[in-house]
């Protein structure tokens, strides 16, 4: 399926978190002690920092006070990183709920300020939230490190008993205004508790570069607690209202009222729903997770799951709770089921879904040969089965797990859809790990395993007396930062080690069992819990999906430690083939000069108030069903299923890409842009009249409601592009010195429209990365044909023209 997007006319500093730190440093002292997974360290010196590198501060195992030479390598790091900014195409942005305590909390925002977004959460964050702004600090020499790029104090957040809190409305909420207000993308949502009771909530929610299928998509957020609770977080009325009806006839749910401050609907599991037993942590929330996650297709064939967040609770931490975010993104592999694999460190691999195309025999297979795991009765000594299949395993480093696990799924055409990790207490381990991989059939080609690459940021131990100390900043021990890859992604690693080696102050330090193991010095801390881990965690899904062109699949975080404050970031990512050049994002001036606006009157359908009145710039609107309706009129009547040299033959080896019989509108949108109208309409005035030619567009049945709208001369043309791209020439128009750097020039520099839809589809792209899969974007431009200049050759034409 394609969608066609866009009807108008067409013609940072980085911030701390909050505390200011002394520059001055006492001397060296030695790291606590932990039960921590650690890469073990010489205790020499540290290597000589030479003087025109910005890179390997410091690569030891004992923890300190940064110390003022210290804290201006970093200054000067963080500039550094600002020169980078000014290629971004696809940025990603990291907003950190943090809940203290009751009405008592923070938020702090990592990224790159693009498309106007920290105004816009500014906005957002004060008049919704009440949230107070506070000094997130910059990147002057003699001031403290920056951990974010913003902060705010955050009293929205409240806390019930049993560990009921809002996190999840409090999460849902971001999510409807990211996604359908800015168009921003839902990447990931990841977090956990952390104190030494678990009394703070953290909660990671990771945004993609903007997407016009944002504007008309709905969120739901469905939260399962092992101690007999579900939690619904949404807008969707109707929807909710279809699993309203399935929660309380599967689960035996009873839907519970007074508790719309925590979430939008509550419900009571009926007895024995969610079950527990034994001392090493067994639960069937796997099952449930995976059944429900198939029953969402049944019921609400448009939806699928974005991301999947599971934690503890309770006083013991031994209560488990699910995040389940779904979202309405007509996703290609619909009914294709989920298959659940949860590696666990108290020795069993637990597996959950159906036994699709024999997978069952060909995974049991692989983890007995290659792991040596044994099976095992799915009950164990109990009569009820908690999973579908379980085996007896040692217990492997989950990323090493994760990663051959995937290789395997893979080369049977089988994708990792997302991934969570975490840490439970169970009998003789209160650290004990525990990884859910999901999986589903038919997004890879059989035999083909794609390139991946597992990313474990280790943020390191440090010193109690300082983690006491909030206004202190220490460089943590023994920090190092792990790789793992699958597939051929040598090219990719050798330009991330000059990134990291230059940026994160990393170097090599051993290449074990497929691992390669980094020492750094990038991970600061402050106080118990304030940390810089989000902000290159977000310099690295740059770097990777920007620089590289790989996809963001997953970020997860696991917290060690008697208070959870030792932190590990897991990151994956996939290359899914050679991208087209996607321009940089380019800021938009947004200030109007009403000089020139005098005398020119706005298109009547326009709809926008802040626009008619010149309060905005822009805006994109979602079209009405009359204009939808002649939108696919007109792509209907446009199309021609005829080959030509920039389609992908069907038959071509090594494409899966086909000609389509037919292109579906999914969702339409307008733009309203004051700025691009104005200079339409003023290029217009050299137009003297009459045209040679109609435009096939024109031609097409019931088209009225669009073609009534243009004036002599002008005509709706195509232009395929993705996406991303398309949000981005809504903002500013086209820019010509993009011209050509897709798919050349064949003509020469300008812009390229077509007037069979068929055509522009052969440039028209998907986001890659699991954003929306499958729906492309082309532009239906509003454009003056004039008197065109005919030409039947390829070559230099506009001077002629």
């Amino acid at each position: 399926p394609r969608f066609a997007t866009g009807l108008g006319s067409l013609a940072g500093l980085m911030g701390c978190s909050g505390s200011a730190a002394a520059a001055d440093a006492p001397a060296r002292a030695k790291s606590v002690d932990s039960d921590m997974p650690r890469r073990e360290t010489s205790k020499g010196d540290s290597p000589k920092k030479d003087a025109s590198s910005i890179s390997r501060m410091s690569c030891t195992s004992d923890a300190s006070e940064i110390t003022r030479e210290q804290s201006q390598w970093h200054h000067e790091r963080l500039r550094k990183l600002l020169k980078l900014d000014e290629s971004t195409k696809i940025p990603f942005l990291l907003v950190e709920l943090r809940g203290c305590g009751d009405k008592h909390g923070f938020v702090e925002i990592c990224g790159k300020d693009e498309y106007g977004v920290y105004d816009a959460l500014d906005h957002f964050l004060q008049s919704e939230w009440h949230c107070g702004k506070l000094d997130a600090g910059d990147l002057r020499g003699d001031t403290p490190i920056p951990f974010s790029d913003a902060l705010y104090k955050w009293d929205h957040f409240v806390v019930g008993n049993d560990g009921m809190s809002n996190m999840g409305m409090a999460t849902m909420q971001l999510v409807d205004f990211m996604c359908n207000t800015l168009c921003w993308t839902l990447g990931v949502i990841n977090g956990g508790n952390v104190g030494k009771l678990g009394e703070v909530r953290e909660q990671q929610v990771i945004f993609k570069a903007p997407h016009p299928m944002n504007m008309v998509s709905g969120h739901i957020m469905i939260e399962l607690r092992s101690a007999g609770f579900i939690e619904v977080c949404g807008t969707d009325r109707k929807d909710m209202d279809i699993l309203h009806f399935h929660l309380t006839e599967a689960f035996n749910a009873t839907p519970v009222a007074g508790f719309e401050k925590y979430c939008t609907r509550l419900y009571q599991a009926g007895e024995g729903i969610f079950k527990e037993r034994g001392s090493a942590g067994e639960n069937n929330l796997g099952n449930i997770t995976v059944r429900l996650c198939d029953t969402i297709f049944e019921m609400l064939s448009v939806w699928s799951l974005v991301t999947m967040n599971g934690g503890n609770y309770g006083d013991g931490g031994t209560h488990r709770e699910q995040q389940l975010v779904f979202r309405c993104d007509y996703h290609p592999l619909r009914a294709a089921p989920h298959l659940m694999v949860e590696m666990r460190q108290a020795g069993y691999i637990e597996v959950c879904g159906q036994d699709f195309d024999g997978i069952y025999e060909k995974l049991g297979a692989f983890l007995k040969d290659t792991w040596g795991c044994s099976s095992a009765s799915a009950g164990g000594m109990f009569k009820e089965a908690f999973c579908d299949l379980k085996y007896k395993w040692e217990a492997k480093d989950m990323m090493v797990s994760t990663s051959e696990l995937t290789a395997f799924f893979h080369s049977l055409g089988w994708q990792m859809q997302v991934c969570s990790q975490g840490t439970i207490k169970v009998r003789g381990n209160p650290e004990s790990r525990e990884q859910q991989v999901l999986f589903r059939p038919g997004a890879s080609g059989h035999g083909v395993v794609e390139p991946h690459i597992f990313f474990e940021l280790y943020t390191g131990e440090g010193l109690d007396n300082l983690y006491e100390n909030e206004h202190k900043t220490q460089v943590l021990a023994n920090q190092h930062m792990s790789i793992r890859c699958e597939g051929e992604c040598a090219e990719a690693l050798a330009q991330f080690e000059r990134f990291a080696g230059e940026f994160l102050g990393a170097a090599k330090d051993k290449v074990e069992n497929g691992v390669i193991t980094y020492t750094t010095d990038c991970f600061l801390s402050r106080g118990m819990y304030d940390n810089n881990l989000g902000c290159w965690t977000m310099r690295i899904c740059d770097f990777m999906v920007d620089r590289l062109g790989w996809s963001f699949v997953v970020c997860n975080v696991c917290n060690f430690g008697p208070a959870g404050h030792f932190r590990e970031q897991q990151l994956v990512f996939r290359f899914d083939g050679e991208r087209r050049e996607i321009p940089p994002v380019r800021s938009a001036n947004n200030a109007l000069d009403w000089t020139l606006f005098p005398g020119l009157d706005f298109p009547e359908y326009w709809t926008t108030k802040d626009v008619l009145c010149m309060k905005k710039t822009h805006e994109t609107v979602s079209c009405g069903q009359d204009e939808v309706q002649a939108l696919q009129s007109m792509f209907d009547h446009t199309f021609k299923r005829i080959l030509t040299r920039d389609r992908v033959y069907e038959y071509q080896l090594g494409h899966a890409e086909e000609m389509p019989y037919r292109l579906e509108v999914m969702s339409a949108f307008r733009s309203e842009h004051a700025e691009l109208h104005r200079r339409f309409e003023e290029r217009r005035k050299n137009y003297a009249g009459g045209t040679p030619m109609k435009a096939k567009t024109s031609e097409a049945p019931d088209v009225s409601v669009l073609t009534r709208r243009l004036k002599s001369g002008e005509a709706l043309l195509a232009h395929g592009t993705n996406p991303s791209s398309a949000m981005g020439i809504l903002k500013t128009g086209f820019v010509l010195n993009h011209a050509g750097k897709t798919t050349g020039t064949m003509f020469g520099y300008g812009i390229y429209l077509a007037e069979c839809v068929s055509k522009s589809d052969e440039y028209a792209r998907d986001d890659n990365g699991g954003t929306y899969p499958g729906l492309m974007a082309i532009l239906l431009c509003r454009t003056l044909v004039g008197n065109a200049h005919v030409v039947t050759e390829a070559g230099g034409h506009v001077q002629g023209a």
